[in-house]
């Protein structure tokens, strides 16, 4: 009834609590989801109770920006969301990262970003609603509209990615430099990686009420130990359950045993806490821009995707949204925009050991593959047509779709004679806007591997395996380094860790000294504590004792321990005295999830049969009702499950007993390398 309450399908007459319960009860009643929001007229005037947003990630304004035909495609569907949220008379647009492709983005890309946000978020509009929490979570010490010195129309709030988050020796990134000239609103930074304090953005229209929490983004396996050893903390107004509460955050969704990205490198929504009414998930590419009821039925997701397909995979193929979200008075409605300006992408699946040909006829191939191009170039250009229909008969602008669509074609050729792709392409140059790179040829899995994956060579002696849901044109960097580095090319005075975090930041930062940096910082550390602490005389003994030290850096960085665990794992320092002396007036800060000292939270007796040693690995309880769908966070390790912890007062987080301890157990847990390494 809660659930059905929040989110208003049809219109903004509410019905009677009879009529409610009898929706509910009544087997033929429409379920509450998304598909009947379009049915809401989109176009519905506001009125002085209303919020409304516009939700859009992923926009990597600058993708591709050197190619003649795609180079402007980023910036024709940023350009589209601005008209949308102009025409829709939003009250703010909501940005959930990755505005930027790359980390540093070149001055023609930065300069046409500015010159966009210039032209459609100032101008003489009013703004309807008022920011009443403590404005020094924004770096400038206040919302931008409030600067006597510009004229904002339209808010834009705006959370990092990990294309566009901060960096090198400032410290800042691409949106720091947008929030300066007063164009966005850059909110959601964690300075303290150890103790993650999520404040939110407290926001009234009329009657309505709006908690906003931003979390940019942070390394997935970082983030996710983070959680499981309560380091992350949520501050919640006075009373939780009178604000519509919004998360948005730019990381790895967990998508199962199945869903292409290792348990620990992705976020669990049973991590999030239960006073959320609404998460917005970023960094995830497929557009699933329909409200979706999460695993525990607390919170409903929106994820709306990626504005231009930046890789050839088939979740990028799916049709481009964004989101439209009203709010009033703690409900919710979700209307999908689409985005014609995207590039359509079509892809198809062929097997050359299917198709009856000789292994050996080249010419035969290239036909059939020509054959199978033309259709899908066919669809294409129709696609492409439709587009440019809707985009016309929408409104006036001078945005134009694409002509050319994106194609490609996976064929498997187990056994068969390959041809040159760039050659092939040629022959669709101009009929197509990727002809380098038309053909993907691959080999079914072997008995050898894991099922549904292929080996990529990288270098010499070097091969990895690659999930056919990651996708099919890259490899993840971390795997080729532990892959390399595994078995006996271990090393022994580098941690791997610490040496994927440079090679990221070499990668994707574009930080040419970051590996040398590392490099250098972990042998002269290895040289100071060999000649504070070695009493070995033997050559032998010296390096083991520096292996002995390289293995205990990586146990203490793979379970987010420093040094010694201690007493309190998962406090915040100075304890809770000190987090609430730091929370803004009218906030109350809410302690790490499951922690059992203080008096906000009291431990409740474990359930008869139930082991103390299930709740003492680091994992996290009390946040809610037993977890579904989730997975083992060390390998082979059941979940545990037991007795949560409710919490008291008004934080909001409506902790239930036998809530579930997801974590890791014990002492087994291990490096996730194969090594087994004990906890």
């Amino acid at each position: 009834l809660k659930l059905f309450c929040k989110y208003i399908v049809h219109e903004y007459n509410y019905p009677s609590p009879t009529e409610l319960m009898a929706a509910t009860r009544s087997p033929t009643a429409p379920p509450a989801t998304a598909a009947g929001a379009a049915a809401v007229p989109p176009d519905q005037e506001n009125d002085e109770d209303t919020f409304r947003l516009l939700i859009a990630t992923d926009t990597h304004v600058g993708y591709n920006e050197k190619d003649k035909v795609r180079g402007n495609d980023s910036l024709a569907s940023f350009e589209e969301v601005l008209q949308i949220a102009q025409a829709k008379k939003v009250d703010f647009i909501l940005h959930g990262g990755d505005l930027f492709h790359d980390n540093k983005p070149s001055r023609a890309c930065l300069y046409s970003t500015m010159d966009l946000l210039r032209r459609y978020l100032l101008g003489a509009g009013d703004i309807s609603f008022e920011v009443v929490s403590d404005q020094t979570i924004f770096k400038r010490g206040m919302v931008n509209y409030e600067d006597a010195n510009i004229n904002v129309q339209t808010p834009m709030f705006m959370i990092h990615g990990n294309h566009d988050d901060p960096g090198g020796e400032s410290n800042l990134s691409a949106a720091n430099l947008l929030e300066v000239a007063s164009l966005v609103n850059y909110f959601g930074r964690s300075e303290d990686l150890e103790d993650i304090v999520v404040k939110p953005v407290l926001m009234r229209k009329g009657r309505s009420q709006i908690a906003l929490y931003g979390l940019g983004n942070i390394r997935d396996e970082r983030l996710h130990r983070a959680f499981q050893n309560r380091k992350v903390r949520f501050e919640t107004p006075a009373n939780p359950e009178e604000w519509f509460n919004i998360l948005i955050l730019h990381q790895n969704r967990h998508k199962g045993n199945k869903g292409g990205v290792p348990n620990k490198a992705c976020i669990h929504e049973q991590m999030l806490p239960s006073f959320l009414d609404l998460v917005i998930w970023g960094h995830e590419h497929d557009c699933e821009v329909n409200p979706r009821e999460s695993l525990r039925g607390e919170f409903f997701v929106i994820q709306p995707g990626s504005s231009v397909a930046t890789s050839m995979s088939q979740g990028e193929s799916l049709p481009k949204h964004v989101a439209i979200v009203d709010v009033k008075s703690g409900v919710f409605r979700s209307t999908p925009v689409p985005l014609w300006t995207v590039r359509p992408l079509l892809m198809k699946d062929i097997s050359l050991g299917e198709s009856g040909l000789l292994r050996t006829d080249t010419q035969a191939i290239w036909n059939a593959l020509a054959a199978e191009v033309e259709s899908l170039i066919t669809e294409g250009s129709q696609e492409c047509k439709k587009r440019q229909q809707e985009l016309s008969a929408r409104w006036e602008t001078h945005l134009k779709a694409p002509i050319l669509p994106l194609v490609r074609l996976r064929v498997e050729h187990a056994g068969f004679e390959t041809i040159s792709t760039q050659a092939f392409g040629q022959q669709f140059s101009d009929r197509v806007a990727n002809p380098d790179d038309l053909l993907l040829f691959h080999r079914r899995g072997g008995s050898g591997g894991a099922a549904g994956s292929r080996k990529i060579a990288v270098a010499d002696n070097l091969e990895i395996e690659e999930s056919t849901a990651i996708g099919d044109d890259g490899v993840k960097i971390q795997d080729i380094i532990y892959k390399y580095i595994d078995g006996e090319q271990g090393l022994s005075i580098l941690p791997e860790p610490d040496l994927n975090d440079a090679v990221q930041s070499f990668v994707h930062r574009a930080e040419p000294c970051a590996i040398e940096k590392f490099v250098r910082d972990a042998v002269e550390a290895t040289n100071s504590a060999v000649l504070r602490e070695s009493r070995a005389v033997g050559e032998e003994e010296i390096r083991v004792q520096i292996q002995d030290r390289a293995e205990n850096l990586r146990r203490q960085r793979l379970q987010g321990v420093a040094g010694s665990t201690g007493a309190g794992m998962g406090a915040s320092p100075g304890g809770p005295a000190a987090a609430a002396a730091a929370a803004p007036a009218g906030a109350a800060v809410q302690p790490p999830f499951g922690s059992s000292s203080g008096s906000a939270l009291k431990q409740e007796p474990l359930p008869p049969g139930v082991s103390e040693e299930l709740f003492s690995g680091g994992g996290f309880s009390g946040l809610g009702g037993p977890v579904q769908g989730g997975s083992s966070a060390s390998g082979g390790v059941p979940r545990a499950r037991g007795a949560g912890r409710p919490g008291t007062g008004s934080l909001g987080l409506d902790s239930q007993p036998g809530a579930a301890a997801f974590g890791e157990v014990g002492g087994q847990q291990g490096r996730g390398r194969g090594r087994g390494r004990g906890g």
